[in-house]
């Protein structure tokens, strides 16, 4: 119970928490969630990889959370078969060099690609694992809200942005973000 209070407190304050946008450096936020994360990545014994990662306009801490989410979800649903391994890139182009009808042509956006090769998911759910209390699992066979991924989602929405996640079962998942490059602070 504590945990979904926690996490539904975390999803409120997505919402209504202060929208104060900084000059970010995505590499610097991602080496802050492996510290934070350090036990459980130890005790996976998973191996992040990172490029050199775009330097955004974004809300800090909020993109904080969604880093930590994303990675979190990769650890959770990893296979004891492998050894988790999660893939950080971004790129920065114009929306019409994506080829992405959603996206302004005109636009530099900055795609960010999270991947892991955990367990996966059947593609059929790729957008219902981003609502409020959607599970694909049982609380018996993995824990958690069903809250982690909504968050992910504001988060994202917050920053002008989408998100979308692809999967295969055994086979990893990826989720893709898109933000725009310059977004107005309001």
């Amino acid at each position: 119970m504590q945990a979904l209070i926690s996490d539904l407190l975390a999803y409120s304050r997505t919402s209504i928490s202060e929208r104060k946008y900084e000059s970010t450096d995505l590499n610097k936020l991602v080496q802050e969630v492996k510290t934070d994360l350090r036990e459980e990545l130890t005790q996976y014994n998973a191996v992040i990889e990172s490029d050199k990662l775009c330097t955004l306009n974004i809300i800090p801490f909020q993109f904080r959370q969604l880093l930590q989410n994303l990675i979190s979800n990769s650890l959770k649903f990893s296979t004891k078969e492998r050894q988790p391994h999660i893939a950080i890139a971004s790129e920065k182009k114009l929306g019409e060099e994506f080829e992405i009808a959603r996206l302004s042509p005109s636009t530099t956006y900055c795609h960010i690609r999270i991947s892991d090769n955990g367990i996966g998911f059947d593609q059929k759910y790729h957008e219902r694992i981003f609502e409020l209390f959607q599970r694909l699992h049982g609380k018996d066979v993995f824990q958690g809200t069903g809250i982690g991924l909504a968050i992910v989602k504001k988060i994202v929405e917050n920053h002008h942005g989408f998100i979308t996640a692809k999967g295969a079962p055994n086979q990893g998942a990826t989720f893709d973000i898109y933000l725009p490059e310059n977004k107005s602070s309001s």
